[in-house]
């Protein structure tokens, strides 16, 4: 079973969760699946700072959501509703940040007595809570999670200033949210300030049923999210994850069996150098693959079929390319299953150049030849970089690379 270990040793936030998830650094979630969603959910009105920090000696990886133009209104649970229906998810991923909004707000209608309706969101429904409520469920499904961990959060001490004034920490909704759930709190006489928020105490119970670790279990990756306080005092303000499995066995890495979507557009007026350049801006719209088929069309004119393999969610997008790219009046889809292997970048030196490699991890039970040079890749564009800095010809940079990676492993 793939499993996520969170350990809020230093407080959770929405954002602090987010980037730890991005540190993971794997290319199944990535920055620019995040500005994919933002721009899904509200075009044109968020933009993102990830960028690598320190908290007292340590370091992570710090994420800034910016919401661009006015400020962004005070919502209710409808509102924040209706901007998720207007965006292509999956079950899962909709089903979870639905659930999680609705605990959201029944804290908060809890602690003012008033009813779910009434609730406006504040800081609990800024444009970056959105976000991160919606992008954290997208990262679990797309990193193929099935099950979420957590030990107790740090709530802080002291007091925090927010739209209804300044409260204790932790603040009313968080006490809420974890009523019944262990929750830590610095030594006596600190004055920490907040550290866990609505938006991650949300998430952490919505998720899991107790703070509880597992007794064992094989890390496979480590992430590390940073928060905005950089105190002297105190725990560091950060948050770990570790991505990994329950068992020896589950490891390594099994094949995802995903759904995917098959689009195909038939053309038959372009020329060889458009369906290229469409090609490629499909790719840019966020498929997983994209390739053309030569066919022949009516009247016996050569044309071609421009095929592409998308998640759900990016349906739109690429539709969007297609019709701005080509002159097709029409998009089939179909929907499939996708066996997917693991991968994993790393990066070797070649020469004085850094060239990233990504490795295939085939399970054992798929395993027809030892693991090898045919489950190396190294990337194209930083073979040619070293080539021409080393004066090596191409096959010869690609021939390092991988031997450099298969001695390291």
């Amino acid at each position: 079973m793939r499993a996520l270990l969170i350990e809020p040793f230093g407080g959770i936030a929405g954002d602090m969760l987010l980037a730890a998830l991005l540190d993971l650094k794997d290319e199944r979630f990535g920055l620019g699946d995040l500005d994919q969603l933002a721009q899904a959910l509200l075009p044109g009105q968020v933009r993102f700072e990830l960028e690598p920090t320190r908290r007292r000696g340590l370091r992570g990886l710090h994420l800034r959501v910016y919401a661009e133009g006015a400020s962004p209104p005070s919502r209710h649970l409808s509102d924040l509703l209706t901007l998720l229906d207007g965006v292509q998810l999956s079950e899962r991923v909709r089903g979870e940040s639905v659930a999680v909004l609705n605990r959201l707000a029944q804290a908060e209608a809890g602690v003012h007595g008033i009813d779910l309706e009434q609730v406006h969101f504040h800081e609990v429904g800024a444009v970056d809570t959105l976000i991160d409520v919606v992008g954290a469920n997208l990262a679990l499904e797309r990193l193929g999670v099935e099950r979420v961990f957590s030990s107790a959060p740090l709530v802080g001490a002291g007091s925090v200033t927010c739209a209804h004034g300044e409260l204790p920490v932790p603040a009313p909704a968080v006490a809420e949210l974890l009523c019944g759930r262990e929750m830590r709190r610095p030594s006596p006489g600190a004055s920490d300030g907040e550290r866990t928020t609505p938006t991650g105490a949300a998430l952490l119970t919505h998720w899991t049923e107790d703070f509880e670790l597992p007794e064992r279990f094989w890390n496979q990756r480590t992430g590390v999210g940073a928060g905005t306080r950089d105190s002297e005092q105190g725990i560091a303000n950060l948050l770990r994850v570790e991505l990994g499995a329950l068992s020896a066995s589950d490891s390594a890495t099994e094949p995802a069996r995903r759904e995917a979507w098959c689009m195909e557009v038939n053309i038959d007026d372009l020329s060889p150098e458009e369906v290229g350049h469409a090609l490629g801006q499909i790719r840019e719209a966020g498929a997983l693959e994209a390739w053309s088929v030569a066919a022949h069309m009516k009247k016996d004119r050569p044309g071609a079929v421009l095929c592409a393999l998308a998640r759900s969610e990016q349906r739109s997008a690429l539709e969007a390319a297609v019709f701005r790219w080509t002159s097709s009046l029409g998009v089939r889809w179909t929907r499939l299953e996708r066996t997917e292997c693991g991968r994993e970048q790393r990066r070797v030196d070649v020469a004085g150049s850094s060239v990233r490699v990504t490795l295939r991890q085939r399970p054992p039970a798929l395993e027809g030849a030892p693991f090898g040079e045919s489950d190396l890749f190294p990337e194209h564009d930083d073979v040619v970089q070293a080539a021409e800095a080393a004066g090596l010809t191409l096959r010869e940079a690609r021939a390092r690379a991988i031997e450099a990676l298969l001695q390291s492993l």
